[in-house]
Parts: structure tokens; sequence; C-alpha cells
């Protein structure tokens, strides 16, 4: 049974606010066989809540949105609370700046160095994270805090190899030679004794030679929802690509993830222009990537999120490429098979991240490219709606759903009810404001907000009634809504939740 408390951050509580679009995809591999990542992955949900006997594995790629880990702790939270917490997932423990974790501490001595890719580096051994930490030097110690039981570190054997050994709350539990005659990743795993609690992992050179650690995964021996935020500042889709495809493809398949989440497309704005068929692919290698070293997993691509300038060229500049790439975002999932959840228009289309810069509270900094905490939380909301429309279709309608004839299932919004967002006008911007918009004044007052369900299925929610046209929807309850975008009939049993 559900937590009645986790349902809560879902329900949309601030004025004008809007809930994520699902978008279907045609489900066949590139060899024409239908794949059922859809179902597989409801079920793989369904079954954790009723049997309690495994974990589902979430791999979430992205860009400064999720190197903060802030949009994805929402989401992290929310499953975790729904069905179980199974740890944080996989991380670099790296205490250098520009990579964060909300539920993780960090910190290294000063002998180890991260690298990256960047647009004109080479293919190498990266971690999925997108980087890694190095030292060459003996006694040099990187360590990681966190709740857990179980550690699984991955690292690159390769011809000038170091040793390292492991310690858990300052006590040893294992040493590795880290030297190979060619470059290969390997990985070495650790489970402590006892209930899952906060633990101190540590890994301490031994000697001289290359000691490339490539992440550290941390679960708990618990069933439950395992998140991994895999975020990097400055990262475009193509950065996935700089990795070597069998230490990608290694690493991909020893996680076993259930769904994988592809967040990039805002630094692809930075660019003069947008070659579209370069960034198709791109998008088709990656994706194709994913379906070799995890043929179960459901992937989902994340539209990138509005963004904006307070100089009118540059924004009309971002705002066309921002549609070049949902447009080939769209192409690639249908053609390769994958679920895009649109949070470009979820967040009221073009125009919006200036609206939520200047909206009160802020949901959108100043430089109308990131998000506050609260705008963050939003976006979080969003995903988290379009995992949970998959969920919510039931065991009975993922299972009819598998068993239906291919024709059908090319109508993927069957299964998931498309939401489209509105941005109500009544939108409130600060009396500075240096753009033209939204001028009315914020009120003192909290703003009331509205649920409206639409005859062609559409959720509005709105604080600004004259945005609504009464003769195509009723007025319905937070509860009622809450049911509806949970995938039920409105009103539903327990709505109380």
């Amino acid at each position: 049974m559900r937590k009645a408390q986790a349902l809560l951050p879902i329900r949309v509580s601030v004025a004008a606010l809007v809930l994520g679009v699902l978008y279907g995809a045609r489900w066949c591999r590139p060899d024409g066989v239908p794949s059922t990542q859809v179902d597989s992955f409801a079920l793989s949900l369904h079954s954790l809540e009723t049997d309690h006997a495994r974990k589902v594995r979430i791999l979430h790629f992205g860009d400064s949105h999720i190197a903060s880990d802030t949009e994805s702790s929402v989401v992290r939270s929310y499953l975790q609370s729904m069905f179980g917490d199974a740890g944080p997932g996989l991380t670099l423990p790296w205490g250098g700046p520009r990579l964060t974790s909300l539920s993780i501490n960090y910190g290294n001595t000063y002998g180890w160095m991260r690298y990256h890719p960047s647009y004109s580096t080479p293919v190498e051994d990266t971690g999925l994270s997108l980087s890694y930490i190095e030292a060459t030097a003996p006694h040099q110690a990187a360590w990681l805090e966190s709740d857990g039981n179980e550690f699984r570190v991955y690292f690159l054997a390769q011809p000038d190899g170091g040793s390292a050994e492991f310690l858990l709350d300052g006590m040893l539990i294992g040493e590795r030679k880290m030297k190979a005659a060619f470059p290969q990743v390997q990985s070495v795993e650790f489970q402590s004794v006892g209930p899952d609690t906060r633990h101190r992992f540590e890994i301490r050179t031994t000697d001289f030679g290359r000691v490339r650690i490539l992440g550290v995964s941390v679960e708990r021996a618990s069933p439950g929802v395992v998140y991994s935020a895999l975020g990097l500042v400055g990262a475009r889709a193509e950065y996935l690509l700089k990795c070597r495809e069998e230490s990608f493809a290694q690493q991909i398949a020893s996680e076993h993830p259930d769904m994988i989440i592809l967040g990039y497309g805002t630094n692809e704005t930075s660019g003069s222009y947008l070659d579209e068929n370069a960034y198709d692919d791109a998008l088709s290698m990656i994706i194709s990537r994913l379906h070799r070293a995890a043929p179960s997993a459901l992937i989902m691509i994340l539209t990138p999120p509005d963004r904006s300038d307070s100089r009118p060229d540059v924004a009309q500049h971002y705002e066309q490429i921002i549609q070049q790439i949902m447009a080939v975002e769209r192409r690639v999932a249908e053609r390769d098979g994958a679920v895009v959840v649109d949070l470009h228009t979820a967040m009221g289309g073009a125009g919006s991240a200036e609206r939520w810069a200047y909206s009160l509270p802020a949901l959108a900094r100043s430089d109308m490219t990131h998000f506050t905490n609260e705008g963050y939380n939003l976006l979080g909301r969003y995903i988290v709606g379009g995992i949970m429309k998959l969920y919510d279709a039931g065991n009975e309608a993922a299972v009819a759903y598998s068993n239906a004839p291919w024709e059908e299932k090319n109508r993927l919004g069957e299964l998931i009810p498309t939401l489209y967002p509105v941005m109500a006008s009544g939108a409130t911007r600060h009396s500075s404001s240096p753009v033209s918009g939204y001028l009315q004044e914020p009120s003192v007052a909290p703003a009331q907000v509205y649920y409206y369900l639409m005859n062609d299925g559409q959720i509005v929610v709105t604080n600004d009634l004259s945005t609504i046209d009464s003769h195509h929807g009723k007025s319905i309850s937070a509860e009622e809504a809450s049911c509806v975008l949970r995938g039920k009939s409105a009103p539903c049993e327990n709505s109380a939740q």
C-alpha cells in the first residue's frame, strides 16, 4: 500500500504551476523486433511494491541541472518514499567544486585530480558520471559518507596502474592491484555486516602508479529504488560517446538499470547553430549503446527546459535551437525506442524561463538558464509525474499492454494519457522586471489554485479563472486531480491520499 504522505509532494500548490507532458514512442528495436521496456519497467515497480524482494535501479544522466542533484533528489526522494530506499546509487568520491549530492558527503586529499571530457577531447575510459579521479602517489585518500552497506567500486586497470586499499569506518576491508596489460574496467564489491547505517567508505593509494577511480555505487541491502544522479556541468548528449564503448557498456551492464534517463539539450543551445543530422546520429548511437548494454531498461528522454535571455535576439536563438532539439528527440525516440517527457512545454513553452525568473517566488535564476531550489523542485515533480504515469497504469493494464497486438502498442498514449500544461496569464513579476510581459503586481495573499478536468482529458492548474473556458471542462478538487494524474478515475478510491 502506498504511504499517504508520499502523494503530497506531487500536488500542485503554487500559483500558476503546471504538470509535465509525456510523449509516446514506437517500441521497436533497431532490428525490428518489438521490445517490452515499458511493461518491464511498470511491472518491476509493481513487483517491488507487492513482493518487496528486489531493487529497481534508475540511472539519470544530465548536465548542470543534474550535477547539483537538486532536481534529481526530488525524484529520488519521492520514489524511495513510495517504494523503499535502496540507496543513493552511483557517484564519484570527489570533494571539489561542481559535483554535489544531497545524500552523500565527499572528501579527498590533495593528490587526487578530477578529469572530464569536453567538446574536443578524445575518447577515453571515464566513469558513467562522465568523469573520473586519478592519483599517482601513495597515501592519497578519497572517501564518501552515506547510508548503505553495499559498496561497488569501478576502476581502470592499466599498464602503469598502482595499488589501493579500501577501508570501511577506518577498518581495512580489502585491497586491489590496478595493473593490467591493457586498459580495462574492473570492479570490486564490499558489504558490511549488520543493518543499513551511515558509513564512511575510503579508497587509499598504497604506492606509485595510476589509480583511476571511475565511480562508487552505494546501496542498502534492503529492497527499494536506487537512483543515481550522473550529471556533469557543461555536458552535451554527445559527451556520452566520449567514454570508450566497451568501458561504458560494461559499467551500464554492471549497474543492471531498469530505467535510464537522458537529460541534455541546454548546452547545445549555446552554439551558433545545431546540425540536426549530426545530433540525430549522436542521440541514436547513444540509445543504441544503451539498448545493447541494458536490453530491458526503459529509456526516457527529457527535453531541455526553456532557456531565455534579456536580449531578444539571443532568446529567439535559444528557442529556435530548443525546437530543433525537441524535434530530433521525438524523431529518435519514436524510431529507436524511448519515452519523451517534454519539460519545455511543461514549463509553459517559449518564454517560460523568463516568467519563472520573475515570478514570486522566483523559480529560475537571473541567467534564465538555471533554476532556484523551488524551480528544480517543480522540474523534479514533472519527472516524477512521467514515471508515475507508467506505474499507475496498474499491473493489469501493464500486462494487458504486453499481451496486446503490436499494432495497438504503437499508440503508447493509450497507456499513458497525455497531459498538456497551461502557464496562467496571471503569473506575477517583480515590479522591477526590465522586460515586457506579466506586469500584474504581486498579491499579498496566497493565490487560490483551481483544478480543471477538460473534456479532452487535460488537467489544467491555474490561479486565473479567465484562462479557463468552463464550457470545455469542469472544476475538480485537488484530490480528484491527484487521482486523474495517477491514472485513476475521478473521484477514485482513497482520494484522501
